[in-house]
């Protein structure tokens, strides 16, 4: 049976912006069909629909009409190869194969995926916890923005250009509304897959390269000397409650995250010859060793939890952490109970020992 072909263009007249509308694409074959973005827009005005393609001599619209038959050049010659050499042909595969979707094409949710992959091996090892869940945090974001503005689920590596990280980063600032410090993180974090797929030899231009985008950070927040003397005489029902508000002082006192204070062991607090305690151990997440010098109150925390094994991963352990979503949530409760002028947080922890 003779296979049926063709492509035409027309405009997306419900997303017109100061006149101008999108260039849309259309594949049909054997009555399937395949839209798609032309990547262009043109105005309104100069749009001959009954034609598809640009009316008027004009400059501009001569140069769209020159660029769109390339595009049909270019579906057309996929859809030649695919027709000599696939007995069930569909408007997908051709335009797949258009778009840089085939054999030895790689993707860029694809190379994100065996980076997660590979972070989750190592947590505990090389990775913390907290590394792992904000890289798939990253990888949610920028599926969410694919599927939102590209209606796609993935992208080639070769389709990726300085547009593409314009636009997403963009799009993280007004649609999703992030900081511009966590947007220029998310942008670095796809500059190093670039590198990643270059090292593979996936792509051979680092197409981001170029692109600069500065952090905007915000002062550290860190609670005042009332609000942590109320957090710490604030009465509490429930045991757990008061061993989370516990340890959130300890971290107060000492300057360990929640990933170091998880892993806090009897192992890491000494004694000197002058009676004075020290912590001594390394970050989780950097590895770079830490000397802490403890005051009297943070002393008598580990002592008050020393031989008290519920809800301690181990009995070597000093204190009963558990997730920090579960330690948020409480202290956030602490924290309104309290009336404290800043949020009450694992984060707010880390950075009070500081200021004490």
């Amino acid at each position: 049976m003779r296979s049926t072909f063709r492509v035409l263009f027309y405009t997306k007249n419900q997303a017109i912006k100061n006149g101008r509308v999108p260039v849309m694409g259309r594949i049909t074959v054997n009555g399937t069909t395949a839209s798609f973005s032309c990547k262009r827009d043109v105005p309104l005005v100069l749009w001959d629909a009954k034609g598809n393609c640009a009316k008027d001599k004009s400059e501009e619209a001569r140069r769209l009409n020159r660029e769109l038959e390339n595009i049909k050049a270019q579906i057309g010659k996929h859809y030649q190869y695919l027709s000599d050499h696939d007995s069930y042909l569909t408007a997908k595969k051709v335009y797949d194969r258009y778009n840089g979707f085939g054999e030895e094409i790689h993707s860029l949710m694809e190379i994100f995926n065996i980076q997660i992959r590979d972070y989750k091996r190592q947590i505990g090892k090389t990775k913390a916890q907290s590394t792992y869940r904000g890289l798939v945090d990253e990888y949610k974001c920028l599926s969410c923005y694919l599927k939102d503005k590209l209606g796609t689920e993935d992208i080639p590596l070769m389709s990726l250009d300085m547009d593409f990280i314009k636009n997403y980063y963009n799009w993280m600032l007004s649609v999703r509304g992030l900081a511009k410090s966590t947007a220029f993180e998310r942008v670095n974090t796809l500059k190093w897959l670039m590198y990643l797929a270059m090292d593979e030899g996936w792509i051979h231009k680092h197409p981001f390269k170029k692109f600069v985008c500065k952090p905007e950070y915000k002062k550290r927040p860190f609670l005042s000397e009332e609000d942590l003397q109320r957090v710490i005489s604030v009465k509490l029902s429930y045991r757990r409650q008061q061993a989370i508000r516990d340890m959130f002082v300890f971290m107060c006192f000492s300057g360990l995250a929640h990933a170091d204070l998880k892993e806090l062991s009897y192992r890491n607090v000494h004694t000197d010859s002058d009676g004075n305690t020290w912590l001594v151990g390394n970050r989780v997440k950097t590895k770079a060793p830490y000397v802490v010098k403890l005051l009297p109150i943070a002393v008598e925390l580990i002592e008050k939890y020393r031989g008290v094994n519920e809800f301690k991963v181990s009995p070597d352990r000093v204190f009963p952490v558990g997730e920090i979503g579960s330690m948020e949530d409480s202290l956030k409760r602490i924290g309104e109970k309290t009336g404290c002028s800043v949020r009450v947080s694992p984060h707010t922890a880390k950075h009070n020992s500081f200021v004490i």
